[in-house]
């Protein structure tokens, strides 16, 4: 099935827009890559006109001092709206980050071939598995797309050419001049491709490890790939706090990263309780990364004091106040490590523990 037919399969509403619409960049990709695309790009000579022919429901995005894109949902499928630039589809894939997004499919006129608008060899590079820039000067356009390259390489397991590395070195200290929250984005997908250590390799080849994280990185530290991204950050960041600060993650993820960072060494029951479920059970792939033993046992995180500190107060005659909250605290830490296992023992511990 041709390209164009095939993208419309997956995106029904494509089939009701002008016939000065393209398909562009990663739908393209990712459907030579053997994928399904959830989202597709389309560029047009009016976005906004195109975006109200598929739904009445459309989502600005953008700045209003910047080029302005428009967002469609429909089910599980996203469809997004851009200009097509200086109205000229040769000029506009010049403009774009990478030969594999710089494809292009036409939705209407004459099938020949397989449709595919291909001037800068993204086929070829999709299928060599290489991230290849289409021009240097595109990364000064938006220095976000040297963050790209390194995320697309890893999610997608492609290598970076040597020319390209190099223009993405000379240029690194240029995402400090880009908005927190998009290096926070590109971060988070980086981080979560269970590609750890070629994540860590490839920010050191760049040079973008030390303005984003303020030091160099040392691949050769880590042995496995499979780090959740709390975990990964835990590993490379020096001060959680101030990373999360700077890049605007969210406070969850400042919590679950100064608490991991915590359980390296002190993984008790307690410790491992306290930190939460979601957290802990990050810990052992955190270990194996650094070559440590991963064989923990973890509590059980449903636990809860088998009395209340209405029941505690009744039992020892203690009055409400810090006395009081620290042996309900001890109980519920003896009753996680195991030490008292019924009703009965938690009021022989608080009696003693009062006494």
């Amino acid at each position: 099935m041709p390209l164009r037919d095939r993208l419309v399969q997956l995106f029904p509403g494509l089939a009701k827009l002008p016939a000065d619409a393209y398909i562009v960049g990663g739908a393209i990709r990712d459907l030579l890559l053997g994928g399904n695309p959830a989202d597709v790009d389309v560029a047009c000579s009016d976005p906004l006109a195109c975006a109200r022919a598929i739904s009445p429901r459309v989502i600005r995005l953008g700045k209003e001092d910047h080029l302005t894109a428009y967002r469609i949902v429909l089910g599980e499928h996203v469809y997004d709206f851009a200009p097509l630039l200086d109205n000229s589809i040769d000029r506009d894939l010049r403009r774009r980050d990478f030969t594999v997004n710089a494809m292009a499919v036409p939705l209407e006129g004459p099938l020949e071939g397989d449709e595919l608008l291909d001037p800068h060899g993204g086929r070829r590079d999709v299928e060599a598995r290489v991230v290849r820039m289409v021009d240097p000067q595109n990364f000064d356009d938006d220095p976000l797309r040297t963050l790209k390259g390194i995320r697309l390489a890893v999610r997608h397991r492609f290598t970076v050419d040597p020319e390209t590395m190099s223009a993405i070195r000379a240029r690194c200290w240029l995402i400090t001049k880009v908005s927190a929250e998009r290096v926070a984005y590109e971060l988070s997908a980086i981080f979560s491709a269970n590609e750890f250590r070629k994540a860590v390799t490839l920010l050191r080849e760049s040079g973008l490890d030390v303005p984003i994280f303020g030091h160099e990185l040392v691949p050769s530290r880590y042995v496995v790939d499979d780090v959740p991204l709390a975990a990964s950050l835990a590993l490379l960041v020096d001060d959680p706090a101030a990373f999360t600060e700077r890049w605007r993650f969210s406070d969850s993820l400042t919590r679950d990263m100064q608490f991991l960072r915590r359980l390296i060494d002190d993984h008790s029951l307690v410790a491992l309780y306290d930190a939460g479920e979601s957290t802990a059970r990050q810990l052992p792939s955190l270990l194996r990364a650094i070559g440590k033993d991963a064989d923990i046992a973890m509590p059980d995180f449903t636990t809860t004091p088998f009395l209340t500190g209405n029941d505690i107060a009744a039992a020892t005659g203690l009055p409400p106040g810090p006395r009081l909250g620290q042996i309900k605290r001890a109980l519920l830490e003896a009753q996680i490590r195991g030490e008292v296992k019924t009703h009965d023992e938690a009021q022989a511990f608080v009696a003693n523990a009062s006494a």
